[in-house]
């Protein structure tokens, strides 16, 4: 194709060929940028020849229907039958542009949708998701965001699992929370431990196996057994809990090596029936993740080509291959056992939620949706038609990462969940939602648009690529409306306002994040200006904790891995922090959330501010409100440090067990006592 053709390829199948920087400046798409963005699309300039109805249909309950049929459609004659098995038959009218629109349906669910000889699922959704406030009521709710791995549990050999998240949820409800938001649980990849970061998952429809708490299907009794049978050395297991950071290899071993001797031990020979029941309802999919699991496990160690299955040999990189399938067979152990990781994971998932629940809290455990997972994993493996294989996603240029920002991800081809009837995106938002509850969409505005980066590119030749948000949202709020399920956004950043709009009527509320909530002047917003339709929170696990950013401990790390930006020092980021800080307190004294001259800037003054914070948002209007769990501990470190992958402990710290002594639970309770008075004004 000539340059003229392939720019309007690119804006057919939704690839944008210029895009605005945050100073106003417009920048052109290179045109060897947009032909590889076309390939990785499959859409190089051949238009295939589609059937007459798409492979689903969303629609809006009591609202009209509306499709662009592929190809010319003669009858307009449709029946169609709902998930209880009742039909209804009718005539689709027709618009002056050709579309089928077909009358209001007042049943939500996935339908099958008849015109002629031609079927289709007809996805029919509520308006919008649950809120809030139809689960809380008129209460002003609060709860707590956690990384569920740096929990503490006796016997966890260093890696925080389910069981210590029900652990904490008993306790938090009794003092009077209503939710937890959990760090991402997906997949990782059993056969490389190292690769521990929560956002680049394997695999967004299965569980990560490291957070399964065997206690919810085995005793006491039978654990320690396993563990003398099994030569697992308790000495072993103690100094990876008491360690500060996680040992993730080492940690990681040791608990595969328990997990493998109660499968073989209890399960191998004789699955029960829950496990048999699992297998059954999870089907494809899920025999697919462990059998690649077990594949990974085999290729990976050949060296490095095998950790990404783009590599291996071309017939074992489709999952349906005859040789995969004979692989499966001959190892049918290996395979069996990562199902029984997932049955295990599950189980104790489940059983966190039942747990949070009834102790009282109304909503429960709330699901971290990472952006998009690693193009080496198990989903894009199995389902490779559905993703931009030879992409990645990330960020423009801007101010804060001049030459913008690859993620290293990877995430759904908008031509292939249409062509696939977005089979892939509805397996990962019921695996997000299984346990009820609600979940945190990372980046929501991935919905309608990702910059995306051709392989061998770097981020500054990206472009913003469009998703079909439509179907996207109302396909959210159909599976949110089916498991109870609230949804957040994470909504920071650049974000159009017609987005916004978009997302509150379909009930994805966004979020209000104290250190962003400031005017043109740099003076903090009043918490009773916040929106409404957004969750306020206190921070997030990429911010500096309250403590933290009053003591200035994040410049302290930005300086020592030089993150600051050309010509800026620490002692200009130390000036403005303290500009900011008599701000914020000024905003703090006016909301009457604390009162004299601002505490100096010390973990110890930090403290005194952080009350004073966790009272200000909690005053806020949202039905509920969000506190990082390290803010009511008390902590100075953050849990994760934009901008590097080593050089911070990212995703390797642990909750001190200090802050439960007496002193901790009082220091504690002021923090919570803070949160309520808030709350009940």
């Amino acid at each position: 194709m000539n340059d003229r053709a392939v720019l309007e390829r690119a804006r057919a199948v939704g690839l944008h060929t210029q895009w605005r920087d945050a100073t106003g400046k417009t920048h052109r798409v290179s045109s060897d940028s947009l032909r590889s963005l076309l390939r990785v699309l499959g859409e190089d300039g051949v238009t295939s020849k589609g059937s007459a109805l798409p492979a689903l249909v969303t629609g809006e309950v009591d609202q009209s229907v509306r499709i662009a049929p592929g190809a010319p459609v003669a009858s307009l004659t449709f029946e169609i039958t709902f998930e209880d098995g009742k039909t209804l038959t009718g005539s689709a009218s027709r618009s002056e542009t050709g579309d089928l629109i077909l009358p209001a349906i007042s049943r939500s669910g996935y339908h099958t949708l008849s015109i002629g000889r031609q079927h289709t699922t007809l996805a029919i959704c509520p308006r919008a998701c649950p809120t809030f406030a139809d689960i809380v009521g008129g209460a002003r709710a609060w709860g707590t965001s956690l990384q569920t791995y740096s929990l503490h549990m006796k016997g966890d050999g260093g890696i925080g699992t389910f069981g210590a998240v029900a652990e904490l949820a008993k306790h938090l409800a009794k003092e009077g929370a209503d939710a937890v938001a959990i760090s991402p649980a997906h997949a990782m990849f059993a056969a490389n431990p190292a690769q521990y970061s929560p956002y680049s998952p394997s695999s967004r429809l299965f569980l990560n196996a490291l957070l399964a708490d065997p206690t919810c299907i085995f005793s006491r009794t039978t654990l320690q057994t396993a563990l003398r049978k099994h030569r697992i050395a308790e000495e072993s297991l103690r100094s990876l809990e008491t360690a500060p950071l996680i040992d993730w290899p080492k940690a990681a071993h040791l608990r595969m090596q328990l997990l493998r001797g109660l499968f073989d031990d209890h399960i191998r020979d004789e699955p029960n029936a829950g496990f048999r029941a699992f297998v059954a309802e999870g089907g494809k999919p899920l025999q697919h993740h462990a059998i690649f699991e077990a594949l990974h496990a085999q290729e990976s160690q050949k060296g490095p080509r095998g950790w990404a299955w783009t590599a291996w040999p071309t017939a074992l990189q489709r999952a349906d291959s005859p040789e995969v399938a004979r692989f499966a067979g001959t190892r049918q152990a290996d395979v069996d056992f990562h199902l029984f990781l997932q049955w295990l994971a599950r189980t104790s998932l489940q059983k966190s939620q039942a747990t949070a629940r009834e102790a009282g809290m109304k909503v429960g455990l709330i699901a971290d949706l990472a952006v998009g997972s690693d193009p080496a994993g198990s989903q894009t493996w199995s389902s490779p038609d559905q993703f931009l294989i030879g992409a990645s996603i990330g960020a423009p240029p801007d101010a804060l990462s001049p030459p913008g920002q690859d993620w290293g991800l990877t995430t759904f081809s908008p031509q292939g969940l249409r062509r696939h009837g977005y089979q892939t995106f509805i397996g990962t938002l019921r695996s997000a939602m299984v346990h009820g509850g609600g979940v945190r969409i990372d980046h929501v505005m991935g919905l309608e648009r990702l910059w995306v980066i051709p392989q061998g590119h770097p981020s500054s030749e990206g472009a913003y690529l469009t998703y079909p948000k439509q179907d996207l949202m109302r396909l959210v709020a159909l599976e949110a409306q089916r498991h109870g399920a609230v949804v957040i956004g994470e909504d920071l950043g650049t974000v159009a306002p017609s987005f916004r709009r978009d997302a509150r009527r379909h009930g994805i509320m966004g979020m209000n994040v104290l250190m962003f909530e400031r005017q043109n002047t740099g003076r903090f917003r009043a918490p009773t200006a916040w929106p409404k339709t957004s969750v306020s929170m206190s921070g997030t696990h990429d911010l500096p904790t309250l403590i933290g950013w009053w003591s200035g401990r994040d410049m302290e790390w930005r300086a020592e891995l030089d993150q600051f930006g050309p010509g800026v020092t620490l002692s200009d980021a130390q000036e403005d922090r303290a500009r900011s800080r008599t701000q914020i307190w000024d905003a703090l004294v006016k909301a009457e959330c604390a009162e004299g001259d601002a505490p100096p800037s010390t973990p110890q003054g930090g403290a005194r501010f952080a009350e004073a914070a966790l009272m200000f948002v909690a005053k806020s209007p949202s039905p509920i409100a969000i506190f990082p769990y390290e803010d009511l501990l008390g902590l100075e470190e953050q849990p994760n440090l934009p901008g590097t992958t080593s050089g911070h402990p990212n995703w390797q710290q642990r909750y001190p067990t200090d802050r439960l002594s007496p002193q901790g639970r009082q220091d504690m309770k002021r923090r919570l006592d803070a949160i309520r008075a808030g709350r009940n004004t």
